[in-house]
């Protein structure tokens, strides 16, 4: 188990439905994460019992009220040993606006980030944000990520309307940010 002070990363579990449906009727994690829409408790369980069978997977919980406050997963970006994509992931992650600008999801991205390097031998995490959601990218240059590019999916398929810009960590420099706030 990953846990900090305040947080603890567990895995989804089929109890965490109605927080699943609460984000996944909420607008707002639409827009912000691209959490995707959920019709009712139903589709919410699935939903849980999908992030519980995916390796890491977990939820954010407050240690305080044992109450899940977001998610945060690594996921495979390709499974081509030959060009090395087995040693990287991308990073996802969703905090529940209750609990917006409280440092959580830092918390709770320096567990991931940690285990991502130390415990799976990882050469790089990605993240993608979308385009308006300029309080993730922050965070993500906070610890340390690059910014790389930008992708525009309207260029990809007709069915997609948005854009989405990439950042990259490597452990180097996830080392010199942690030096540097180590210092702080």
């Amino acid at each position: 188990m990953l846990e900090t002070e305040r947080i603890i990363l567990r895995k989804i579990e089929p109890k965490d439905a109605p927080t699943l449906l609460k984000w996944g009727q909420d607008n707002i994690y639409h827009k912000s994460a691209g959490y995707q829409y959920l019709q009712d408790l139903d589709a919410a369980k699935k939903s849980a019992l999908q992030y519980q069978a995916r390796p890491y997977s977990y939820g954010i919980v407050l240690k305080e009220n044992n109450r899940l406050i977001g998610l945060v997963e690594l996921y495979e970006r390709g499974l081509d040993e030959y060009n090395g994509l087995l040693l990287t992931k991308d990073l996802g992650f969703l905090l529940d606006k209750e609990y917006w600008h409280r440092g959580l999801m830092t918390e709770a991205l320096q567990l991931i980030i940690n285990f991502a390097f130390k415990e799976l031998g990882q050469n790089q995490i990605w993240a993608g944000t979308f385009v308006s959601n300029t309080n993730s990218q922050k965070l993500l240059k906070k610890l340390g990520f690059r910014y790389v590019y930008t992708t525009d999916y309207s260029m990809v398929s007709s069915l997609f309307n948005y854009q989405e810009k990439y950042y990259l960590l490597t452990p180097q420099d996830w080392h010199d940010i942690m030096q540097i706030n180590m210092k702080s």
